[in-house]
């Protein structure tokens, strides 16, 4: 999946990515929804080897990345490796990301956790790793 969003002017606006994402759109504005009620901004920063990607953070502590794809939103937390069975002791932590976040590999020191949205239901998957990762330090 690419980012159609590579032009450094053109600051990605809610109309450009409702056109990128069609129906998919939906799972962004689910997602938007989701940090705002968990107290995280979103800022868009231009990179010029990937084009824009949206930053989540709560105060100045990066929560996650976020980019629009093809069809749908990819949303990603980095976690550090000494947080991982922190993590995956959450009770609300389900089957399928557990076994994930279990056997993710290290890229330096961190892992990452990355979900596919594109319906409102997908960001219901992501939210006992948002919360984490605003709770663990």
């Amino acid at each position: 999946m690419a980012n159609p969003f590579t032009e450094q002017g053109v600051e990605p606006a809610h109309e450009l990515i409702a056109d990128a994402l069609g129906p998919a759109v939906e799972g962004w504005d689910a997602l938007m929804r989701e940090l705002t009620e968990a107290g995280v901004q979103v800022s868009w920063r231009w990179y010029r080897d990937g084009g824009w990607l949206a930053k989540a953070a709560n105060r100045s502590r990066t929560v996650a990345w976020i980019a629009v794809e093809d069809d749908a939103t990819r949303c990603g937390f980095h976690f550090a490796e000494r947080l991982r069975d922190a993590l995956l002791d959450r009770p609300d932590l389900p089957p399928a990301p557990a076994r994930r976040i279990r056997d993710e590999p290290l890229h330096g020191t961190l892992f990452t956790v990355s979900f596919t949205i594109a319906s409102p239901a997908d960001v219901a998957r992501l939210r006992p790793v948002l919360k984490a990762r605003i709770a663990l330090r």
